[in-house]
């Protein structure tokens, strides 16, 4: 039926006119069109219903018997509700309440039906008691930081703001909650009287400035920007050239403007101060890190601006920041050479380098003339495009390999007529590149600048924190992970193969070419050039400084040395590549001005030893070494590098006794064959005990340190190690623990580099000296990594302590992730997260696969490792997911610079992209993932070539991005179309 009966058919219509009264009326035909009739309704009183009947009677009488009607049930009704109170406190449960019938909108016969009536025996249940359910709390176990309050405190039901704590330090919480009204009144008013009456506090002006993100008010994000911009401007009017300023003020407009107005207003910043580095760099990754402005020329364009204006600015007799000059346009030259190298632009990068070599560095002749391409290794990528070509493959799989192929070939430019070259991009002039290279103030800081370079050249030799912060930080080159594979301090310390080898495994699936890791086609050119670079830079200081040639030699050592153990990880290892390393080191060695060097002579000893010589072989080496150089007062310090070098290999051959005896007969000055009693022995250890103490008295005055301090064995902490071992080799574990502890205690000075290399180091020593076996202490599991995490929160960036506090097997997976998390995440701790990931729950697995007998058991071990490897998949995927939660949140308020943080490190992105591409992989999900890596790291071609990868059917698109942004393409895919057709 319709819902209202006026709109009904006719049948209907005249059921409901036979039951109403027959009136003759005119003015009462309205009742018989109502859309619910009054006939239908049960009335409770007659009078009413009389009164509608007969709407012709007086209308006196009627009115007054409604009245006197209403006014009796009133009474009526008001007696039934006292006498049910009176009842309902007698008895609670037995209320019997009579009540009139239910007036209904319908008469019962139609289709639908509404019910406005609640029923009121819902209200209570008496079938239970209060509590209906047993009061206790759920407290739920999440990984990450955990946030709890600082003490067992009465709950609150209300509060507005909470005091919350992070492994016992108390935070507050003040981004969470605004300010009540009268409360930012009040302190907004105090902060402004503090600015009128000191305007010179910077302190009052950045409080004044965060407060507007607490106001009460419900402001728009533009608005509060713009309030906090003109605090800015008016500080910076008492304040010019203000770092912190300039870092609030960038962090606001890129938060709130989009990039084309956040470059206008930079530029307006700038022509008031053109010689500001932080409003360059914030212009440059304005351009640079926006999908829509990013382009090479562009980018390239800013760099020369910001170049020209800062050098011009230095060079002025006038100015007043003459010191800082070298290390500006060293870093600017550092950004930009990483920019090129980021951008697949090699030919640039290269040519960069080599006039940056030709204005800084006096003699450059043979590191400049072993920078050239050789024609015998075109000939070879020809070989080797031919099988691609005649593969079969799919086209999009060819152009990937093609591409990654001439990469690994042509990093270098073409030297000669252009005639001659195929491809006109690999011919690059002088002039192309003379605008982004200046000549430097002092030539004590070429050789920094040569370190810099190296670490471009992607060379894995920083492993400390300290040095990390002399050389620009993290970068994207997952080969300076590989560097804690030849820290000193590994050699007397049980290894953990698997977590090398997982480690190992993962930076080859990263590796980008050219690289000298041996999965990659041409790597033996790159590991070439690296060697010839690192030989001919130590040439270049010959007869110039000796420590600072020697750095480059040192260098040169512990690269072989990394080949050799990444050969063994490999299983690769075999006579005919430790044949070729030994001959290398003798020609190094027969060298004129290297016959002399000890370290030299040292390092080619542990070379051999790593090598698996025969261990009386490695003996000799030693003995003779001593033997010759035991009377040179001058080399005391590398005679002493050379007794601990022994020391240590023979601790890790488990000869304590021949150990000790050796660090004995140093500190007696005796011969190294004599058989020492143990009288002796504990003379010797007072001896030591006297020299180190007289060393680090010394120490504590000194503040001056050198850059090649942080590569060269440094004495003090060779006499150090020395003493620590030969405690440890007396079976006093327990004495060599607390004596580094109170070094530590002496050299906690922040403000002085010396001291901070020295506490770095030997909390390293710490650390070793806690995990070697035995002793006459017991040592807990506890301890250790108590001290671990001590020593990871004042150098977050040391490779040694992260890779220690990754090797404790005893953790769980939420505290191993805790304490990667609680320290500054960086690109390092991603990393070793994703390798002790596979190491720990699917290398071990496999393993165990091989050992496996029955056909059962190992249907059984598959089906566990493919359980595992999902479990490892989701846990990934929950740490790039809480990472990137958090430093989007955290980039706003960050001081460090845009271009290093995580978000903006393109191997960050290209692990989150590994890890969701695999077999159980969504495509969209896939794809989602690379436009935002994209989005934040648009001039990253490692990234559109993963996009290749895992996101194959996006290919012409990148493909057209690649040429849209002008990044380096060797490929196009009609010129492979051609060449197959062939």
């Amino acid at each position: 039926m319709s819902l209202f009966p006026a709109y009904s058919d006719e049948t209907q219509s005249k059921q409901f006119s036979e039951t109403l009264p027959n009136s003759t009326a005119t003015s009462s035909q309205w009742l018989e069109n109502t859309s619910f009739p009054a006939e239908g309704l049960h009335l409770a009183s007659q009078g009413v219903g009389k009164a509608l009947a007969n709407p012709t009677s007086e209308t006196d009488t009627s009115v007054d018997s409604c009245d006197n009607e209403v006014s009796s049930n009133s009474r009526d009704s008001l007696k039934q509700i006292t006498s049910s109170r009176k009842k309902e406190k007698l008895k609670k449960h037995t209320i019997q309440e009579t009540r009139s019938a239910n007036l209904l909108d319908f008469t019962g016969n139609e289709d639908f039906y509404v019910d406005k009536k609640r029923a009121n025996q819902y209200n209570a249940v008496r079938t239970l008691h209060k509590p209906a359910c047993p009061r206790y709390r759920i407290k739920y176990q999440v990984l990450g930081p955990k946030y709890f309050v600082s003490a067992k405190q009465k709950s609150k039901r209300y509060y507005h703001n909470s005091s919350l704590a992070i492994d016992g330090e108390k935070i507050s919480d003040t981004k969470c909650y605004p300010l009540t009204e009268n409360e930012y009144t009040l302190q907004l008013g105090e902060l402004n009287r503090k600015t009128v009456e000191n305007c010179r506090d910077i302190q009052s002006w950045l409080d004044l400035i965060v407060l507007q993100d607490r106001n009460p008010y419900k402001w728009s994000r533009l608005r509060v920007a713009e309030k906090k911009i003109d605090y800015i401007e008016k500080a910076l009017k008492f304040h010019p050239s203000n770092d912190e300023l300039y870092k609030v003020y960038i962090a606001t407009i890129t938060q709130c403007y989009t990039s084309h107005d956040v470059s206008k207003m930079l530029d307006a910043m700038l022509s008031k101060d053109p010689h500001n580095l932080n409003l360059w760099q914030a212009q440059i990754m304005c351009t640079q890190g926006t999908m829509a402005r990013c382009t090479v020329p562009d980018v390239m364009r800013i760099y020369e601006r910001c170049m020209k204006k800062i050098f011009h600015k230095q060079v002025q007799p006038s100015s007043s920041a003459q010191l800082d000059s070298d290390s500006v346009m060293m870093h600017l030259f550092y950004t930009l050479s990483l920019f090129l190298r980021q951008s697949g632009l090699y030919e640039q990068f290269f040519a960069l380098i080599k006039l940056g070599i030709e204005l800084n560095i006096p003699d450059n002749t043979a590191i400049l003339d072993d920078l050239q391409p050789r024609i015998q290794d075109e000939t070879t990528l020809v070989e080797y495009e031919e099988l691609i070509l005649q593969s079969g493959l799919p086209m999009n799989e060819i152009w990937l390999r093609v591409e990654k192929l001439r990469q690994g070939f042509y990093f270098l430019p073409f030297p000669g007529d252009s005639a001659k070259c195929s491809d006109p991009q690999r011919i690059v002039f002088n002039e192309d590149v003379c605008h982004y290279v200046y000549p430097l103030k002092s030539r004590e800081n070429s050789f920094k600048l040569l370190l810099l370079i190296l670490k471009l050249l992607k060379l894995p030799f920083i492993h400390t924190h300290c040095l990390t912060d002399q050389l620009e930080g993290d970068t994207d080159a997952i080969e300076d992970m590989l560097a804690v594979y030849v820290n000193p301090n590994y050699n007397w310390c049980s290894e953990q193969m698997d977590f090398f080898q997982s480690l190992y495994d993962f930076s080859k699936e990263m590796a980008c070419s050219p690289t000298f890791l041996n999965h990659c086609i041409g790597h033996e050119l790159y590991t070439d050039c690296l060697q010839k670079f690192l030989t001919n830079c130590s040439k270049a200081y010959e007869q110039v400084d000796e420590r600072k040639r020697l750095v480059f030699l040192m260098l040169w050592c512990r690269f072989h040395h990394l080949l050799l153990i990444l050969e063994k990880i490999n299983k690769k290892f075999n006579a005919d590549f430790a044949k070729k390393g030994r001959k290398m080191f003798k020609a190094l060695l027969k060298h004129q001005s290297n016959r002399k060097c000890l370290t030299l002579y040292v390092e080619f000893a542990r070379y051999e030893y790593e090598a698996e010589a025969p261990m009386e072989m490695v003996d000799n080496i030693f003995k003779s070494l001593i033997e010759s150089y035991n009377q040179d007062e001058n080399l005391s310090s590398e005679l002493a590098y050379a007794y601990l070098t022994y020391a240590e290999i023979l601790l890790k051959s488990q000869d304590i006794r021949r150990a000790c005896q050796l660090i004995s007969a140093y500190a007696l000055e005796c011969n190294v064959d004599n058989d020492i009693p143990s009288p002796r022995k504990l003379i010797a250890l007072n001896i030591m005990k006297e020299k180190v103490e007289q060393i680090i008295k010394i120490e504590e005055s000194v503040r001056i340190m050198l850059l090649e301090q942080y590569i060269l064995p440094d004495n003090t902490l060779t006499q150090v190690k020395m003493y620590c071992l030969l405690l440890y080799a007396l079976n006093q574990k327990q004495q060599a623990l607390e004596y580094m502890q109170k070094i530590l205690l002496k050299f906690n000075f922040s403000g002085n580099p010396r001291h901070q290399f020295l506490r770095e180091q030997c909390f390293e020593i710490y650390v070793n000296l806690l995990q070697l076996p035995g002793g006459n202490s017991y040592i807990s599991y506890s301890l250790v990594q108590q001290s671990i995490a001590e020593a990871l929160k004042v150098y977050p960036n040391n490779v040694f302590l992260l890779h220690k506090w990754g090797s404790q097997s005893s953790l769980p997976w939420y505290k191993l992730r805790k304490g990667y998390m609680t320290i500054d995440p960086s690109i390092k701790c991603v990393i070793l997260l994703i390798a002790l990931a596979r190491c720990r729950f699917i290398r071990s697995l496999s393993l165990n696969v091989k050992s496996v007998d029955s056909r059962v058991a190992l249907m059984a071990t598959h089906a566990d490792i493919g359980y595992h490897e999902v479990v490892v998949r989701q846990r990934v995927l929950n740490l790039f997911k809480f990472l990137m939660q958090s430093h989007m949140s955290s980039t706003v308020s960050s001081t460090q610079p845009l271009f290093t943080s995580l978000r903006r490190n393109s191997l960050f992105w290209r692990c989150y992209l590994r890890c969701l591409s695999d077999q159980s992989c969504s495509f969209e999900l896939s794809k989602q993932c690379l436009l935002t890596a994209l989005d934040e790291c648009p001039w990253s071609k490692a990234l559109y070539l993963d996009g290749a990868t895992f996101v194959p059917q996006e290919l012409s698109h990148l493909q057209d991005l690649i040429i849209e942004k002008q990044l380096r393409i060797y490929a196009l895919p009609e010129e492979l179309e051609i060449l197959r057709e062939r």
